[in-house]
């Protein structure tokens, strides 16, 4: 009897097992509904939205990033912010690493041609919402808006605390295609700065410069003094960089003139315009090429990296060059010593007495950080993995490394670079600009808690990069026009069209400024045939696109 009680048994659970096989194939509303691949869920193997591990089972995703010079290895068991992540979530990172300098053009090739990218890209500074747009509505990127609904804990917290983040990540079509890094960065949105050297200006008993003049007749003082007393006449007047942080010859000197955002576009009185096509830019253009032609801009502005910048700054101990434009010293300079020489200079004044300081008044919300290929694998995973990126804890790590080993709390009430009450310290050296195996240099990083400038001030006569930045972004703010350019998200059709415009109007603007500046181009008699130019390419059609997305969506 009891062998055949549990034979009748067996057969009442393979007949239910029968049924419930046929009824998956019957079209019915449950069963008619497809499951991803890597569905959340207890039952998928996945945790709750918010809970770690991620995943019972060691799962392998791949991700597409640049590769930051600084960091040596991204490697488990090498990097220690990799290490960690794969410990608390159980996901193993295999990585698709672009060389820096090209990054962008890479990915794009990779984008258009269908290549391989991996199942996350992140962390590429050139990708603009035309980008999104256009391979969004290619298929090429998927939509996030269910996997942040099923998997977003932070994100969607994060929508709830920023309002203004979800409108500003949706596209057109009402999908979503890319996470954005934000946060606040008092002194990054004033980083269109410019410095002196301290010891000359004493040796030559002049003030910093508050006008174009007087800044001419420094520069000009530094090339015909032999301020470092080595009996030679190798002072450089000024240095910059084309792959530095705000370091071209024309950032900060084009502010005595015009208008200008990062995009040398403006907003003035709900009207867009481009700097590069107006009478004030050609007057800036025409005082740069003077500042050459007369061997006060070093030839080298035009083709160094920030290496090589910094190597000219510290030559003869760091007394060898006049001036410099960068966001900051710690761009120009290895030593503190050499960062400590140098003093900001506030908006210069130009000969019609126009002044301003760069402004970018969206700076909140950042470029574009995560992007999911439509065509990788392990979705949710994924979406969980980014989720947990835009936690506070994975900003600090990934910025400032290990608490208690690289940062720590300081005790209450001590004062922050700001003046505010300190959030954060370093202990020993920042390794923000060193190579390290600590953290991946800030790419996935989404959400400080707090801006850099809350870190605690450092004792009296050490450099003090975050006071340096805020103290000088504090003083330009005074100078500051609200005139920056939205963040445009326009339909797929308009998004290809104006990126088109876009890099080719680019193109020819940064090749033209570099010409005019160094003679190559004749500023009086070339200047008609480059407005041509941006016309034939179509900078009308350009402005008009932006004109209509603005008074359509930004002008109220």
């Amino acid at each position: 009897m009891k062998k055949l009680g549990v034979s009748l048994l067996m057969l009442v659970l393979v007949a239910s097992m029968l049924l419930s096989a046929c009824s998956d194939n019957t079209g019915g509303k449950e069963n008619n509904q497809k499951e991803d691949p890597a569905n959340t869920g207890t039952e998928s193997g996945l945790s709750e939205p918010g809970v770690l591990p991620i995943t019972k089972e060691k799962t392998t995703i791949t991700i597409t990033i640049p590769r930051d010079p600084t960091v040596t290895s991204y490697e488990y068991g090498e990097n220690e912010l990799t290490t960690w992540l794969e410990d608390q979530t159980n996901v193993h990172i295999e990585w698709n690493l672009y060389p820096s300098a090209d990054s962008i053009e890479k990915l794009n090739l990779e984008l258009s041609s269908g290549g391989d990218l991996g199942d996350l890209i992140m962390g590429f500074p050139g990708i603009d919402n035309a980008m999104l747009a256009s391979y969004g509505s290619q298929g090429v990127f998927r939509d996030l808006r269910d996997l942040i609904d099923k998997n977003g804990a932070n994100i969607k917290k994060l929508f709830e605390d920023i309002p203004e983040m979800e409108p500003s990540t949706t596209a057109p079509d009402g999908n979503i295609y890319a996470l954005n890094a934000v946060g606040e960065c008092y002194n990054c949105d004033r980083a269109m700065r410019f410095w002196v050297n301290k010891k000359f200006l004493e040796a030559l008993n002049m003030p910093v410069p508050t006008t174009t003049d007087e800044l001419y007749r420094y520069l000009k003082a530094v090339k015909e003094t032999d301020l470092n007393g080595n009996g030679k006449k190798d002072e450089i007047p000024m240095v910059g960089s084309t792959q530095s942080w705000f370091a071209t010859v024309d950032d900060f000197i084009m502010n005595a003139f015009t208008y200008q955002d990062s995009n040398n576009l403006y907003v003035k009185d709900h009207k867009i315009s481009a700097a590069y096509t107006t009478p004030e830019w050609r007057e800036g253009l025409r005082f740069l090429n003077k500042l050459y032609a007369e061997g006060l801009i070093d030839p080298s502005s035009f083709t160094n990296d920030e290496n090589q910048m910094r190597q000219l700054v510290e030559l003869n101990d760091g007394n060898t060059v006049g001036a410099v434009p960068g966001g900051g010293q710690h761009v120009f300079a290895a030593n503190d010593s050499t960062k400590m020489n140098y003093e900001i200079v506030l908006p210069l004044k130009g000969p019609n007495g126009f002044q301003n300081a760069y402004f970018n008044q969206y700076g909140k919300i950042s470029n574009p950080m995560f992007m999911l290929p439509a065509n990788g694998k392990n979705a949710d995973i994924v979406m969980k993995l980014v989720d947990l990126m835009y936690s506070h804890e994975f900003f600090l790590r990934n910025r400032y490394g290990v608490q208690g080993k690289h940062w720590d709390k300081p005790a209450a009430g001590t004062a922050a670079a700001n003046g505010g009450e300190a959030q954060y310290k370093i202990l020993g050296k920042d390794l923000w600009q060193e190579p390290q195996q600590v953290h991946w240099h800030g790419i996935g990083g989404a959400w400080p808690p707090f801006g850099s400038d809350a870190r605690e001030a450092l004792p009296e006569g050490q450099f003090d990069l975050e006071s340096e930045l805020y103290k000088a972004a504090a003083e330009y703010d005074k100078f500051a026009a609200r005139i920056t350019t939205p963040k445009f998200f326009f339909d797929n059709e308009t998004a290809k069209r104006w990126n088109e415009l876009k890099t080719e109007i680019n193109k020819i603007v940064s090749e033209s400024t570099a010409d005019f500046i160094v003679g190559n181009r004749n500023i009086e008699k070339d200047w008609d045939q480059f407005q041509k130019e941006l016309k034939s390419i179509g900078v009308d059609e350009f402005i008009t696109i932006m004109q209509k997305e603005y008074d359509g969506k930004w002008k109220s």
